[in-house]
């Protein structure tokens, strides 16, 4: 092979529509190994003969077969592989489609949303039981376009919290992924393959459209006894917070370099709110293709609200201010009513809120 025959990375890029991102995490597994590395700089080199290989990863790819199937299919391509993904294609929407049928077909008749973006539900959810949930979103009077996206369904309840150019569509692809897989595999093991999913989706749109966005999620699901009780799941610097006695306390860890710093005690939950790199996050949906996201059993009881939020509500307002609001009697007083506070304090990000009460 000589000189001619080499492409680097940017070049084989443009080439062939893959990114150099997702070119790297291709070779990481063994797929779409450079042809060439200069030993002094690390730079990667591929060959010509290899821009057609890549085009066909980059067409299964986006028909979302895995990596670990490219890697065989390439090993020797058939018609007989190509109709039986073409199947499973067919079967999985099928799947989803009679899921959704069954959802639809079941929905109580007290449960339904109201103007307002609210959401009123009643049932029980093994020792405690969903008594009603409220939701309330805002831009602010600062920000453009509000980036922040929720989801309020059944049992399952996230806040997703965008960043960046393509910010709002990041965290509508992660809702709107999650709910899709949670009700494809309504169980524990569904939801984290959910949110796999959610980032899987939001790295390669982030990816194609060549900006640093990405997304925070940060979600609650009410299960019952029978399928390990109420979980939570966090990614980012969205908390969740419980209202239990009057007082106000956070369950998710924030991640970003403030968080980090509370962590290890350097500084205080309140100093970090102020902190110069209160928004660099070390974790979220869209910044790589694998995520690692926080996954704990909820501790909740009847009696508790829960507040899922953007950290736009605590962007500036007070503690005070805003636990009162918080615990306020009516969960759609609350929500409104945070949101109220956010701004009143100045409003420099969306705020999106979901309170909800158990009994």
């Amino acid at each position: 092979m000589n000189e001619q025959d080499l492409l680097s990375i940017g070049e084989f890029a443009a080439r062939t529509g893959l990114s150099a991102t997702m070119l790297r995490s291709y070779a990481a597994s063994g797929l779409l190994v450079p042809a060439a590395v200069d030993a002094l700089t690390g730079y990667r080199y591929y060959a010509r003969a290899q821009v057609a290989e890549a085009r066909t990863v980059a067409l299964l790819r986006g028909a979302q077969i895995p990596v670990a199937e490219i890697a065989e299919f390439l090993l020797g391509p058939t018609e007989q592989q190509l109709a039986a993904w073409c199947e499973a294609l067919d079967d999985e929407y099928a799947r989803r489609c009679e899921a959704l049928g069954v959802v639809r077909r079941s929905l109580p008749a007290h449960a339904s949303p109201v103007a307002g973006g609210r959401w009123t539900d009643e049932r029980t959810i093994g020792m405690v039981s969903v008594l009603r949930a409220a939701t309330a979103t805002d831009q602010g009077p600062v920000r453009a376009t509000n980036q922040d996206s929720l989801l309020a369904d059944g049992i399952l309840y996230a806040v997703a919290d965008g960043f960046g150019p393509e910010g709002d569509h990041a965290s509508r692809i992660a809702v709107e992924t999650l709910a899709a897989g949670f009700t494809a595999a309504p169980d524990r093991d569904g939801l984290i393959g959910a949110v796999q999913q959610a980032n899987e989706r939001v790295f390669a749109h982030v990816d194609a459209s060549g900006t640093s966005s990405g997304a925070t999620l940060t979600l609650v699901a009410l299960f019952d006894d029978e399928q390990g009780g109420p979980l939570a799941v966090n990614i980012g610097d969205s908390p969740l917070n419980r209202i239990r006695d009057g007082g106000m306390s956070q369950l998710t860890n924030d991640h970003s370099v403030s968080g980090e710093l509370v962590r290890v005690g350097e500084i205080t939950r309140e100093e970090a709110r102020f902190h110069p790199h209160r928004h660099l996050l070390t974790r979220a949906l869209g910044i790589g293709p694998v995520i690692r996201p926080d996954v704990f059993d909820l501790d909740c009881r009847p009696g508790d609200r829960l507040l899922i939020s953007s950290d736009g509500l605590f962007a500036g307002a007070d503690d005070a201010d805003i636990v009162a609001a918080a615990t306020e009697a009516e969960p759609e007083v609350a929500a409104q009513r945070l949101v109220q506070v956010a701004n009143e304090a100045g409003g420099s990000d969306n705020t999106t809120v979901i309170v909800i009460d158990l009994g």
